[in-house]
């Protein structure tokens, strides 16, 4: 959802600055997020400790112990779960470490072409300033697209085996996360290739229609491998340090989304595109067996956390 409404914002962003000025951008999506919030008020909880913990008190059974902490025991709460303890899984859980290396990279390569799309369709194709606004549309079309690859993966190969699993073990045992993994694993590959051929079909001789459909490929795959694996992490370490897991993705995330905008139009434009893409994609290429390796050693890896998996 984030993801797609980045990429229609930079879209939209430049027809409304054409008709109106640079504050309607900003107001676009304070509508559009306004409007997001809306269903978020009658969405029920899920979280089953908490579920839990409402049950109990409104059965008057006991009181959380949370109610009694101090402010101070509140704040140290607080900074162990949401900040001491995500840094240190990103730094000490190879896991945590290797999918937040990935989905950071998937974020900051997603923030690259929002930087240099506009610069490389302009240089290569001679857009005009109303043609420039229509170079996000290969991403948002593979942004729109991708849950069609992932639910017919969940529904072929990832609900049959789990079912076949449920049937032949005992009630409450764990189907393995790794199984997961399979879109992953598959676009891992699609990745690369969708940069490489990207970087080198960007150019007047071929139709711009060419790279624009490997621009969507390659966000197509971009989102393969990011919600399979945080799927994954969070159901490696289970709701309490799931949650965890995804406040070390998150912060990943965003700092490298901070920091390729700093220099991915300086890139472009000193390499041109077909060497600049080539980069991504060999950064794409040396992380493409991290599926495959988690795959592989999950369960090995796992038996060695130090956070056991919380139920």
């Amino acid at each position: 959802m984030l993801n797609t409404a980045l990429t229609l914002h930079s879209q939209v962003g430049g027809f409304v600055v054409q008709a109106r000025d640079w504050r309607w951008t900003q107001w676009v999506v304070l509508i559009c997020a306004g409007g997001c919030y809306i269903p978020i008020l009658f969405t029920r909880e899920t979280y089953k400790k908490t579920i839990l913990h409402r049950r109990a008190k409104k059965s008057g059974i006991f009181e959380r112990a949370e109610e009694h902490k101090t402010c101070l025991q509140q704040i140290r709460y607080f900074a162990t779960s949401l900040l001491i303890r995500p840094v240190h899984m990103l730094f000490t859980e190879p896991i945590v470490g290797f999918v937040c290396l990935y989905n950071g990279f998937i974020f900051g390569l997603m923030y690259t072409f929002i930087i240099a799309l506009p610069w490389v369709y302009q240089t290569y194709y001679d857009f005009n300033t109303t043609e420039v606004n229509l170079s996000f549309l290969g991403l948002i079309i593979g942004t729109v697209v991708v849950p069609c690859p992932l639910i017919l993966i969940d529904h072929y190969f990832y609900q049959p085996r789990l079912r076949a699993f449920n049937e032949v073990s005992p009630p409450g045992t764990q189907y393995p996360p790794e199984h997961r993994l399979y879109p992953a694993m598959l676009a891992s590959i699609g990745l690369p290739a969708s940069l490489f051929v990207f970087a080198w079909t960007t150019r007047p001789a071929i139709h711009w229609i060419c790279p624009m459909f490997f621009q969507g490929m390659t966000m197509l795959c971009n989102l393969m491998v990011y919600a399979p694996a945080n799927l994954y992490m969070i159901d490696a370490y289970g709701p309490l340090y799931g949650a965890s897991a995804a406040g070390a993705a998150m912060l990943s995330r965003y700092t490298f989304s901070a920091a390729f905008p700093l220099f991915a139009l300086q890139l472009y434009k000193g390499l041109g595109v077909g060497w600049a893409t080539s980069i991504l994609g060999f950064c794409a290429l040396l992380l493409a067996p991290v599926p495959f390796l988690f795959f592989r050693y999950g369960e090995w890896l796992r038996s060695r956390s130090k956070y056991e998996r919380s139920t």
